[in-house]
């Protein structure tokens, strides 16, 4: 299995998209350090300086981090670096894929991607549940150390979606993103990838989809498969490129950090452009504010989560950013002339 990668994000400057906060750096080297490896060596073979590796915030570029994953899978003999009590053989991760693109379409490779680490894993298992209009892929292990299980559920999580991603050839909309462990100053940089709300503090770790995808085509192309573990694990540590219109960049912004009260100077700082400017840019774009490009996205979000979801509504308030229910009740029927409970109610009633 490839690692994990996200950069710290300043809330007046744009985080490098190549570059690995240096905390994601200390997780996954979390094994390897409690087995009593030289730390200060791995990183020297990866061109990572340790004084470097230890500042706060400290971002190491993406070449750098790919560098030291294939380093510590030589070294270690282990596709997830000794964070687990069983080593997964190099090569485990290359023998799925083989095996996955010969599924006729995604509900089949993911019910076999789970069968086969199922078989070759001890600490975690991953399991795909279906309901009538979701579903989701979720992970449970039995992994005591927090460090090591944050790394794994982490790790198993994003290469699970960047590889069902990649089955298809397209990016899979995700209705919401969840963790078993607690949010770090560095978690919302993993939100570019996912595109969609993240909640931590969860019962487990899990994504939720629309049902309808798992019926998706895989696309059986060898020689695609092989460009793709050539560039392995660069190619799960890929950031999308964002060349879309300055409107369409504050959405993503705001997209991915609902739950934080950004201002309007500080997407402005993040854009690398003054306040002004974005001001003037937004009106000739799409002659509207920032205020309600936000509102917009939020009851997009809200409209599409009520149908397409059974997540309370205290739980949808969170992920759109509202501190307490009554507000986004109150916002809600300001965009929608209804409450989010008789939205919901007439839609199910509507699909029945």
């Amino acid at each position: 299995m490839p690692g994990a990668s996200a950069a710290v994000r300043s809330p007046h400057a744009a985080p490098s998209r190549s570059a690995i906060d240096s905390g994601y750096v200390g997780l996954v080297l979390s094994g390897v350090r409690e087995a009593g490896f030289d730390i200060d060596r791995l990183l020297a073979r990866a061109g990572i300086a340790p004084e470097q590796f230890e500042k706060p915030g400290a971002r190491l570029p993406q070449d750098r981090f790919a560098r030291l994953i294939a380093i510590l899978t030589r070294e270690t003999r282990d596709e997830l670096w000794l964070l687990c009590s069983r080593p997964i053989k190099p090569g485990t991760f290359r023998m799925m894929c083989r095996l996955l693109i010969r599924c006729t379409n995604l509900r089949e490779a993911i019910r076999i991607g789970c069968q086969f680490y199922h078989l070759v894993a001890d600490d975690f298992v991953v399991r795909l549940a279906e309901g009538p209009d979701d579903a989701s892929l979720y992970v449970t292990d039995t992994i005591a150390q927090p460090n090591r299980r944050r790394m794994v559920n982490g790790a198993i999580l994003l290469f699970a979606y960047g590889l069902m991603c990649w089955l298809v050839g397209r990016r899979l909309p995700l209705i919401t993103v969840h963790y078993v462990f607690p949010e770090e100053p560095f978690s919302s940089e993993l939100e570019p990838f996912y595109r969609a709300p993240m909640l931590f503090d969860q019962p487990r770790t899990e994504i939720r989809f629309d049902a309808e995808l798992l019926d998706l085509p895989i696309m059986p192309d060898e020689e695609r498969l092989r460009r793709f573990l050539a560039s392995m694990p660069n190619a799960l540590l890929v950031r999308y490129r964002d060349d879309s219109s300055m409107a369409e960049r504050v959405r993503g912004i705001l997209r991915r950090n609902l739950k934080r009260p950004l201002s309007f100077e500080d997407i402005a700082g993040m854009l690398a452009v003054s306040p002004q400017t974005l001001r003037r840019r937004l009106l000739e774009e799409e002659d509207c504010g920032f205020q309600e490009i936000k509102d917009r996205l939020r009851r997009d979000l809200a409209t599409h989560l009520l149908q397409k979801s059974r997540l309370p509504l205290e739980e949808i308030a969170v992920s759109l950013g509202f501190s307490e229910l009554s507000t986004f009740h109150r916002a809600f029927r300001r965009w929608t002339g209804v409450t989010p409970g008789e939205f919901r109610e007439r839609r199910g009633s509507l699909a029945k």
